[in-house]
């Protein structure tokens, strides 16, 4: 009884070992390229149009989600052809009023309820915004980086809804 048991757990053993192999097939990275940017932003439905910084090099990005035009910039950039290690996401809210108590309590709500973004007030310039960073530090795989971007436009309605809650009081 005891050989049969620790035959049914070894055989497990490799079946879970063989499971964990197949799921391992997908090639990790740690910096994306512009073109590979543009790829995966036009398979999240992003619609980018590419664009280089003009201090940097480094690419950027604008786009639409939400019916928002936002902005990606690549940092942690290097080589020949630039590779970029993280992502910086924002999208920006012109208020067409000076920013007051209210704002920074919005931006402080959206914090603290929401794992995914990060909001924050534009002193003298009328806006508030949301950003979201996706970093790629110790490698992830292609459907990782896409699966992040697709919750970008998720966590600009979140932040919509928001605003709008807190103005109507709801």
């Amino acid at each position: 009884m005891t050989r049969r048991f620790f035959g049914f757990v070894g055989a497990f053993a490799l079946l879970l070992g063989a499971s964990a192999v197949a799921q391992d097939t997908q090639a990790v990275q740690d910096s994306i390229s512009a073109d590979e940017l543009e790829a995966m932003l036009t398979a999240a439905g992003l619609s980018p149009t590419m664009l280089t910084d003009k201090t940097t090099g480094t690419p950027v990005a604008t786009g639409q989600a939400e019916g928002m035009i936002f902005v990606v910039r690549a940092l942690d950039c290097s080589g020949r052809p630039i590779r970029c290690g993280q992502l910086l996401m924002f999208a920006n809210f012109d208020l067409g009023r000076e920013t007051g108590n209210n704002d920074f309590r919005i931006v402080n709500d959206f914090n603290e309820s929401n794992v995914n973004g990060r909001a924050y007030v534009i002193e003298g310039k009328s806006q508030i915004g949301v950003d979201f960073i996706i970093d790629m530090t110790g490698g992830v795989t292609g459907d990782h980086i896409g699966s992040r971007l697709g919750r970008w436009p998720g966590v600009i309605r979140d932040f919509r809804q928001e605003m709008i809650s807190a103005r109507t009081g709801s």
